[in-house]
Parts: C-alpha cells; sequence; structure tokens
C-alpha cells in the first residue's frame, strides 16, 4: 500500500484503479438522476461554518480570520431548512468532515455524503416506498452501464455481485428477529447491532433472492 500510495499517478494507471473511479462517479450520475427524475432539487450547502453542526465533539476546528470555525459534519440543517421553505425536496453530493479518531467503514474522517431530504405528507411509509425503488434503480444501473468496470475491479479484488431483489424486501422489526432467532443467533429483542445487522443481510438475501 506504501508503495502504491507514494506513486499513486502510476497506481491510477491500472484497470482495476480507473474503474474503481469510474464506478464512484456512476454511483453519484445515477443519484442525482434518479433524484431530478423525482422532482428533487440539487443544493450545494457551506462546509466552513460558525459552529458544529449536528453537536458532540466529533468536530474539526480551525482559525477562520482570528475566529473560531468548524468543518460541516452535515448538511442536515441547510436541507431541513429548505424542505422548511417549502423545497419540498433537496438533496446534495458533498464533502462531510467527522473528527472520530476509529477505524470502521461507519466511522470516516472525510467521505462524499450523498444526502436527501423530502416532505413526508402523511406517514413516514412514503419514504420506504421512495427508496424501495430508488435503490434498485441504482444498484440495476450500475450492473447495466458499469458491467465492464465491475468485472476489471473483480478481477483484481475479488467481490460477491451484489444482488437486490424488485420489488425490495419489507420486513417489520419482529420479522427481523424472529429470522435471527431462527437460525440460532441471539438477539436483543429491542436493538440491532452491526454484527446482527449483517448477519439479518446474509439471511435475507438466502432467503428472499
Amino acid at each position: 500500500m506504501k508503495t502504491r500510495l507514494d506513486n499513486r499517478v502510476i497506481d491510477l494507471r491500472t484497470t482495476a484503479k480507473q474503474a474503481v473511479f469510474m464506478l464512484s462517479s456512476g454511483v453519484c450520475t445515477l443519484f442525482r438522476e434518479y433524484l431530478l427524475q423525482n422532482e428533487f432539487i440539487e443544493i450545494h450547502s457551506p462546509k466552513l461554518i460558525a459552529g458544529s453542526s449536528e453537536g458532540g465533539a466529533n468536530v474539526f476546528t480551525f482559525s477562520y480570520f482570528n475566529r473560531k470555525a468548524c468543518l460541516a459534519q452535515s448538511p442536515q440543517l441547510y436541507k431541513q431548512m429548505c424542505v422548511m421553505g417549502d423545497f419540498q425536496r433537496v438533496f446534495e453530493i458533498g464533502p462531510v468532515f467527522r473528527a472520530e479518531n476509529s477505524f470502521t467503514h461507519r466511522h470516516m474522517c472525510e467521505f462524499v455524503g450523498l444526502d436527501l431530504e423530502m416532505t413526508i405528507k402523511e406517514h413516514y411509509f412514503e419514504v420506504l416506498d421512495f427508496y424501495a425503488d430508488f435503490f434498485p434503480y441504482i444498484f440495476n444501473n450500475l450492473e447495466k452501464r458499469f458491467a465492464k468496470e465491475l468485472k476489471a475491479i473483480n478481477e483484481q479484488f475479488e467481490f460477491t455481485p451484489f444482488k437486490c431483489k424488485t420489488p425490495v424486501v419489507r420486513l417489520t422489526f419482529e420479522e427481523g428477529i424472529k429470522l435471527l432467532h431462527e437460525h440460532g443467533i441471539e438477539c436483543p429483542v429491542d436493538d440491532l447491532s452491526t454484527e446482527t445487522e449483517r448477519k439479518l443481510g446474509e439471511i435475507g438475501t438466502f432467503r428472499f433472492i
């Protein structure tokens, strides 16, 4: 890894590395494409702000013309302001900064966030209905439009192809707990850990797809 990063320009010339970047671009393209087709407006929120955007200690601070400032942890406040300003549906693709001293796929100091916010008119099931069409659109189009890139990546970094059933499988929390117990996985009846979430996903793949 050190050799690769010390010679990044050469490293990027390989087919698999270029395919990773093309796939990343494809995810953002499909994200934006679907939302624009469904009456969302793209916004661009500030990343240099006067205070933490989500509270807590996981914020990067710096000096901004002799005043204390922060790197934005999230566009959440600005998305909500837009929705309350009657924009109805908004989204943003942009950098997110979190001062989290950990090393998991859920905790990173800097990443590109794909955020959306929408008005719920009657019930939160409206969000579930939206995502039930949204995710298959992205995953299915990745397979169709970027088959060559996926093949190139798989040849160097072997992975199990991701499958997204259409229509999307919906489980209540109680049904999820029951499935875990049926497969001999003990877990509390009031919450799921990261590991039990992963196990439930594996069971769902086996059971429903």
